[in-house]
């Protein structure tokens, strides 16, 4: 695996690159414009020199004519000077370099042309090397050469310049990270932004962490709260089971058994449901696929039904309203432990009055006329985790819980519903 670098070794890197590539592009350009400028220099050179050639030997016998003040003309191959050695594939009226072999200096830049003289055509090589031009060709190069070793000192410092920006730029992340590393597993507080350049990017990096850890710790917190209440919720339904198994076998009366199953079967569908919702609760689900269902008076009483031996020795009144039809796309089992868990705190706050059930389109409300949220009441050890599991389901499917004294006494729990039942704002299919 290779090793990962910094985002200064990046930086450093890139640079490097851009500045060569900068750098290597300006000298070609250089190379090439100067080389341009000599081809084309000696092309418009030698071409003057083919006319004032053809009017200095169209009368002439010579074989040969200087065309000052840097040009010589020869007429055939053999009029050429020892020294001079031509290619084979000499093109015609183009100007060609010729090097010397020792140096590979510019010597001469010879054209073949085509002349008429004394009636006749013939093959005229014309000589051209202007050493005041390759001169000035050089002082242009090292002149070229100065702006060069300027820009490469200019890349220098833009360099330092862009190395530091980054050191400073990355120091309050490197100083994040050693934050995070010297953290204990259990330490969930807020992290502070680290000194330095504060930049939008690296406060959006600090508070979306700091949100991450408060929801991770709000997530904590709740599963804590499972584990110290759900023994309780679950001890119940398990000992009216071993109690009833412990019936069944000292009677075999139908009715007896028939009354024994039943507690069987509400006991284990009891614990199945609060299973279910807990479940629920812990892992993602997609609540756009939850069919949109309406929520009935029957649904409520049988809510109330399975939690009215709490109020079997009260002098209490139990009353459900039905405002309009109302429609949620909340499962069944999750309603049932929902209403009931409020339900079931009603009924063991109050010691003799009312509870109300009051269902509309837009909220759930259960009144009692109980002893208020100043007291907890005695011997109710799941209290905590009813309310605890309720507003876990209203936060997951868009809802909101408020608990409120009422007034009179007693006090109320309003569940306010999403306008059309949209959960997380999904919209209902038609």
């Amino acid at each position: 695996m290779s090793k990962v670098k910094s985002a200064k070794q990046i930086t450093f890197t890139y640079f490097a690159i851009v500045a060569f590539a900068i750098i290597a592009t300006h000298f070609s350009l250089m190379e090439s414009t100067l080389e341009d400028l000599e081809q084309l220099n000696a092309q418009n050179r030698l071409n003057y020199s083919k006319e004032v050639a053809q009017e200095l030997l169209s009368d002439s016998h010579n074989t040969s004519v200087a065309i000052p003040p840097f040009s010589f003309a020869y007429v055939g191959k053999e009029a050429l000077p020892a020294n001079i050695t031509i290619p084979d594939n000499l093109q015609f009226n183009t100007a060609v370099e010729l090097k010397q072999a020792e140096t590979q200096d510019t010597e001469y830049f010879i054209m073949k042309s085509q002349l008429i003289i004394r009636d006749q055509v013939q093959t005229v090589y014309i000589l051209y090397f202007d050493e005041i031009y390759e001169f000035s060709e050089e002082q242009i190069f090292w002149s070229q050469a100065k702006q060069l070793i300027i820009s490469i000192t200019l890349l220098l410092v833009s360099f330092a310049v862009v190395l530091r920006i980054s050191q400073r730029l990355t120091s309050p992340l490197s100083t994040l990270a050693k934050e995070l590393e010297a953290r204990s597993p259990h330490d969930l507080s807020p992290i502070p932004v680290p000194e330095g350049v504060e930049t939008k990017e690296l406060l959006q990096l600090v508070n979306s962490f700091n949100q991450y850890q408060a929801r991770l710790h709000a997530s904590i917190e709740r599963e804590r709260s499972f584990n110290r209440y759900a023994s309780h919720e679950l001890r119940t339904p398990l000992m009216v089971i071993k109690g009833t198994i412990s019936l069944l076998g000292q009677s075999n009366e139908p009715v007896f058994i028939e009354k024994q199953r039943q507690r069987l079967l509400s006991a284990s569908n009891e614990m199945n449901d609060f299973v279910t919702t807990l479940l629920s609760l812990t892992r993602d689900e997609d609540l756009s696929t939850l069919v949109l269902r309406t929520l009935d008076k029957e649904e409520i009483e049988n809510i109330i039904l399975s939690h009215s031996h709490l109020i079997n020795h009260k002098p209490i009144n139990c009353e459900v309203i039905l405002k309009e039809e109302t429609k949620i796309k909340v499962p069944e089992t999750t309603i049932k432990i929902l209403i009931g868990n409020l339900v079931k705190n009603a009924f063991a706050c109050t010691e003799e009055g009312t509870v109300t059930i009051s269902v509309s389109p837009y909220a759930i409300e259960v009144v009692d006329t109980g002893i208020g949220l100043d007291t907890k009441p005695r011997g109710i050890e799941g209290y905590g985790l009813g309310l605890v599991i309720a507003n876990d389901i209203c936060r997951k499917y868009g809802w909101q819980l408020d608990l409120a004294n009422n007034a009179t006494g007693g006090c109320t729990a309003t569940i306010t519903l999403q306008p059309n039942e949209t959960p997380n704002g999904q919209p209902i299919d038609s």
